[in-house]
């Protein structure tokens, strides 16, 4: 995908793998986790200078189910990552990806655990959106941040 995310770091999950969930994505995703990786994932591990390990890119209908995300999450069709940088504290992570230029459509700050970070739509404009988020599956709670 790019020269340091690949389709299995953009696909791979411990849940699908342990429940057998098909977590293939369609053409349509790829092409959006290319844009992902060149638009946002790259320039966002070059603008914090350490490496980022993603947790959780595409899903699946399934996998999404499984794990709890939004019926409309951005990690359906390719255009989400949550991840985590190495070596580097997540607030300090977020707030300088928040304060970016990048255009991002949603940098999240979830949990205290990972950082969400997703592109727009194709064709439609980002809306930098800066939020933490808080709770469970089904019981999320979010509060917009300045970028």
């Amino acid at each position: 995908m790019s020269e340091h995310f690949t389709l299995d770091d953009l696909t791979r999950s411990q849940t699908a793998s342990r429940k057998g969930i098909d977590n293939t994505p369609p053409q349509h995703a790829i092409d959006n986790l290319a844009t992902l990786c060149s638009d946002l994932l790259e320039p966002a591990r070059a603008l914090l200078g350490v490496p980022i390990s993603v947790d959780s890119g595409f899903r699946s209908e399934a996998l999404n189910e499984a794990v709890g995300g939004a019926k409309s999450s951005a990690h359906l069709d390719g255009r989400a990552a949550d991840l985590v940088p190495q070596g580097m504290a997540l607030q300090a992570a977020f707030d300088i990806l928040r304060k970016s230029n990048l255009p991002y459509d949603q940098v999240i700050f979830e949990c205290m655990a990972w950082i969400h970070l997703a592109i727009a739509r194709p064709g439609e404009t980002p809306r930098r959106m800066a939020l933490t988020a808080a709770g469970g599956p089904g019981h999320w709670s979010y509060q917009e941040v300045q970028p």
